[in-house]
């Protein structure tokens, strides 16, 4: 006897699988050699002004690139991109090992900022085409915990081996996780990452064969061939409309995830506190165990109590860290942050693309990517600003002001605005 109920479509298909593995073991490095770069530099002599730029140089190639990598998959799919980007990162790394020399290292960085804004942008927009749209949220949220988790953990990696003297380890593990990111992106297939600039000629005909045999169609006009959309012109084909707004928000949210990933090390140092990596350890485990759930809610119920829910908390997450003076209340802000942070990347990102056309999203994607780096370029800057005439504690509580400044344009832009995104 068989039920003649629809199947829920699948998420975790062979494509989504080893599309989440090329996207977690990308973040992966990326992340660890963010936090470890500046000190592999500074073991090598650099001052503080080039060990600084170790970073910044890679968010500002990253900001270049970003308004074109959307236009490039959108226009020459997705695949190639994806594995060139990753190539250009396995380069950058490989010679940061091979060359311990500052002035190579940061010329280098350039070419590892442009790898990685095609890389990331591309992963995404891949995810964004792949998941069954009855369960986008729910999908777009499995694929951004890939970030989050990366997020939380390649931090603490790269504490540990630094502060070990293992910076040139760091470098092999990097290059270790972004080779095999490159293998598992050689199996994706072409056609989860098919161009879609243009209507098919098959599927347009088709279109305009069934209009002019529908009796009931009166509008249907027997001979005219479906109309391709207009490309956008001047800014609108460097950043999708629809997806600045969620950008936006995540970069607010950002400033405060970049002062909490810069400075909570040297912050529970201060207040005589050993192991602040539980911090992220806590935040990994609680981004993993709520991000299923918040998917669910935001494919039943929208975008709206999911954003709001995720700013109040990461607002929290900044004031509680701003007090915390022992392991636990560490770990306690670890929780929120998951629940805040966590949260806030996969409703942002799954806004910024749910209703954008399939031959936007490239673009969609790297908007929303472009604002991303931007809040936590902003985040580093402004929070070492702050701490430059505030105590740590203090510049937490300052920054709280970014998220809660989310939190209340995303409630002034009203619940059925917000839940146009969804249609």
């Amino acid at each position: 006897m068989t039920s003649d109920a629809p199947q829920k479509a699948r998420v975790f298909t062979r494509s989504f699988v080893i599309l989440a593995c090329v996207n977690f073991f990308m973040f992966f490095a990326f992340q660890m050699l963010n936090v470890g770069m500046p000190v592999y530099v500074a073991s090598l002599g650099a001052n503080s002004v080039l060990v600084g730029l170790s970073t910044t140089l890679v968010t500002i190639m990253a900001l270049a690139i970003r308004p074109f990598s959307g236009i490039i998959l959108d226009r020459f799919g997705r695949k190639g991109i994806l594995v060139l980007g990753t190539i250009l990162i396995i380069c950058a790394t490989i010679t940061y090992a091979i060359f311990p020399i500052v002035g190579v290292i940061l010329g280098f960085r350039l070419l590892h900022g442009v790898g990685w804004g095609l890389g990331s942008t591309a992963s995404s927009t891949i995810a964004a085409d792949i998941i069954p749209r009855e369960r986008f949220a729910e999908g777009m949220g499995y694929f951004a915990m890939t970030n989050s988790i990366s997020s939380a953990l390649a931090p603490a990696l790269a504490v540990h081996l630094t502060q070990g003297g293992n910076a040139q380890m760091m470098l092999f593990v990097a290059i270790g996780m972004t080779l095999v990111s490159l293998l598992f992106a050689f199996f994706i297939k072409e056609q989860a990452t098919r161009k879609l600039t243009k209507v098919p000629a098959a599927e347009a005909a088709g279109t305009a064969e069934s209009k002019t045999q529908d009796p009931g169609n009166e509008s249907a006009a027997p001979s005219s061939p479906a109309t391709p959309p207009q490309s956008p012109k001047g800014l609108a084909a460097f950043f999708e409309r629809r997806a600045v707004f969620p950008a936006c928000i995540m970069a607010l949210v950002n400033i405060a995830f970049a002062s909490i990933t810069t400075f909570i090390a040297l912050h529970a140092a201060e207040q005589g506190v050993n192991g602040a990596s539980l911090y992220f350890i806590v935040y990994a485990v609680a981004t993993i165990i709520t991000r299923p759930m918040i998917g669910k809610i935001i494919d039943t119920h929208g975008f709206f109590w999911p954003g709001v829910f995720s700013t109040l908390c990461t607002v929290a997450t900044c004031v509680l860290i701003g007090y915390s003076t022992t392991l636990w209340m560490f770990a306690l802000a670890g929780l929120l942050a998951g629940l805040g942070i966590g949260t806030a990347m996969g409703n942002f990102q799954t806004m910024a693309v749910a209703s954008v056309p399939p031959q936007r999203r490239g673009v969609a994607t790297s908007t929303y990517f472009f604002a991303f780096d931007l809040g936590i370029a902003l985040g580093s800057v402004t929070g070492g600003m702050l701490a430059s005439f505030l105590t740590y504690g203090q510049m937490y509580c300052a920054v709280a002001v970014a998220p809660l400044l989310a939190c209340l344009l995303f409630v002034l832009m009203g619940k059925k605005r917000i839940a146009a995104y969804s249609e």
